[in-house]
């Protein structure tokens, strides 16, 4: 099964993709599980899209960049990387997007997407949505998924609610993926540390 995954990772001709600002979305083929192509992702496909998308043509030079994978959920679901390359001046939180999506034709299909945040913004957003949940946890917590509270940036949707729990539900690009408590928290934590 890995080989298989990793010959259709390595050949995009196998793939749709369809490039939108700093993000894209690639569908797959089926019987891919979420959580395996989560882990492709974080190590492979998320230095690709780096390159290509963020820090852009080397020029024939040599150019170093790190990237950082900071948390995903037992799921798979969203996994966050973070990247630096200080030749290019581009350091942020990449977001991978990994489950079911509509193609054009408007099947399900599964795929994944990648969504990049400056360092700045990231460190913003993530740090509002910390707030927010403190700010919040009393009336989110009176009813059990049925008390909600909405954050929107740029294209991204935040949902924060309860249930079993502080839930984060993210929309973004036809994905809707709940971002669990602890892959929440250790992409902030593991986000400012790498970044001192």
């Amino acid at each position: 099964m890995k080989n298989y995954l990793l010959a259709l990772l390595l050949f995009p001709t196998l793939l749709f993709s369809q490039n939108i600002n700093y993000s894209y979305i690639t569908y797959l083929s089926e019987g891919i599980d979420t959580k395996t192509i989560a882990k492709e992702i974080s190590q492979f496909r998320a230095k690709e899209f780096i390159i290509n998308s963020i820090i852009g043509s080397s020029n024939g030079e040599a150019i170093k960049f790190e990237t950082e994978s900071l948390a995903s959920d037992d799921s798979g679901g969203l996994v966050s990387v973070a990247y630096n390359c200080d030749q290019a001046n581009k350091r942020g939180l990449l977001l991978a997007f990994v489950g079911d999506n509509k193609n054009q034709d408007g099947l399900l299909l599964k795929a994944y997407g990648f969504r990049a945040i400056s360092l700045d913004e990231a460190k913003l957003l993530l740090e509002k949505i910390d707030k927010l949940r403190e700010e919040h946890n009393k009336y989110l917590g009176t009813d059990t998924n049925v008390n909600n509270v909405y954050l929107e940036y740029e294209d991204i949707k935040f949902i924060l609610y309860k249930d079993g729990g502080s839930k984060i539900r993210v929309l973004w690009n036809g994905f809707e993926i709940v971002w669990e408590d602890t892959a929440f928290n250790r992409s902030k934590r593991r986000l400012d540390k790498w970044f001192k």
